[in-house]
């Protein structure tokens, strides 16, 4: 923010700071193939991490999974799938694992350094098998 209060655009967006990646493509989540579906924040070096949670009783798999991973206050790297919330789904905490464990093993880092967030459908199971070929790109 500017000294008068005004916002400035950022070039490169969340890529401006050193170090920093990120990605978005279609991976099948969606129906919809012009709408992405899969997002992805990579910083080369873990980071001082923190989050902000829901003080809703009802709280999604990707919420506890994130919460556990985040007890150190670092992390390395964020997805986020829109499409299926991963909530109120009888694996969900296993799926926001696998998810983990599968960015993980792509980018070399420990998969308590991934965050993993999800938006969408509430009550369906998030097929991880779809993520998981879309982490190449």
């Amino acid at each position: 923010m500017s000294d008068d209060g005004v916002f400035e655009k950022i070039e490169k967006g969340v890529c401006a700071p050193i170090g920093f990646k990120a990605s978005g493509i279609h991976c099948g989540i969606r129906k919809s193939h012009t709408k992405k579906d899969l997002a992805l924040i990579y910083s080369t070096t873990p980071c001082v991490s923190a989050a902000v949670y829901t003080r809703n009783l009802v709280k999604g798999a990707p919420l506890l999974v994130s919460r556990e991973n985040l007890k150190n206050n670092k992390a390395q790297a964020i997805i986020c799938n829109s499409g299926n919330a991963n909530t109120c789904a009888s694996d969900g905490v296993e799926i926001a694992r696998e998810t983990c464990r599968a960015l993980s093993d792509k980018l070399h880092i420990s998969a308590s350094d991934v965050i993993v967030a999800s938006t969408g459908v509430i009550g369906e199971k998030l097929n991880v098998d779809v993520i998981k070929p879309g982490l190449d790109e």
